[in-house]
């Protein structure tokens, strides 16, 4: 019992850990998306979130893996691993801290998201 409680305790310790610069809740800062909410994460025109090293995209959740800080930007890429509409894949992603939210931004893509408030 001791030892399952020492192992909660460090992975409780490891999420709290997690939570990183890039936390909290999102929507496109683009004109087709001024009837997005806040309030329903990963629904159809509902807001984007990043909780505990974990990426909440539309119908889709990516766990945030290997953070590299980029050198001189307020940047850090991640290696996403991801799972939606039953299907499993992964991808580079970068996401960038901006005055008003983050970009996130991958191969041929970036997205550009205010924080909600």
């Amino acid at each position: 019992m001791r030892a399952l409680m020492a192992g909660l305790s460090i992975a409780l310790a490891a999420t709290a850990a997690a939570a990183g610069p890039y936390d909290g809740v999102y929507r496109p800062n683009y004109d087709f998306a001024a009837g997005w909410n806040c309030r329903d994460i990963g629904m159809d025109g509902g807001a984007v979130a990043v909780r505990d090293g974990v990426l909440y995209g539309i119908e889709n959740a990516c766990q945030l893996t290997n953070p590299t800080q980029v050198r001189g930007m307020a940047a850090t890429l991640y290696d996403a691993v991801c799972s939606g509409e039953g299907e499993s894949y992964s991808y580079r992603v970068m996401l960038m801290r901006t005055d008003e939210g983050i970009l996130m931004i991958q191969e041929g893509f970036a997205a550009d998201w205010l924080r909600c408030r």
